[in-house]
């Protein structure tokens, strides 16, 4: 693959991405929805995806590129924590309890969505083995 379709490649899936974004950030706004943008971005996104209405071919690449500089993405997250140091200082306690409180909450809700998901779906199998 020659150097210039590498960059239609990249340019096309980042328009994909942004785009879908923009649509999503848009809805939010219009619509007060209380579901945050960037989530309903990655919903609709996988959603498009599944149904090949957007093909992996078209995005593959620029996701990889995301991925491999996500972590220069989070060097803002860090200036923010060293210029609100203090103020992180002072309420440390509450900070973790509220991170530990709220990461166990969401794992349990998870993992009770997910078995009863596997249930469902092995009940549905076993119904239509019995059904044939």
């Amino acid at each position: 693959m020659d150097m210039f379709s590498r960059i239609i490649k990249y340019i096309t899936g980042f328009i994909i991405i942004f785009l879908i974004q923009y649509i999503c950030n848009w809805l939010v706004k219009s619509f007060n929805l209380i579901l945050p943008a960037p989530i309903l971005g990655l919903i609709v996104f996988t959603f498009l995806l599944q149904t090949n209405v957007i093909k992996k071919e078209w995005v593959k690449d620029i996701c990889k590129f995301l991925l491999k500089i996500m972590p220069m993405l989070f060097v803002p997250l860090l200036v923010g924590i060293v210029v609100y140091y203090s103020v992180i200082e002072k309420n440390l306690i509450p900070i973790l309890v509220n991170v530990i409180l709220t990461a166990t909450l969401t794992l349990f809700i998870t993992a009770l969505i997910v078995d009863n998901i596997i249930k469902f779906i092995r009940l549905q199998k076993i119904r239509k083995f019995h059904n044939d």
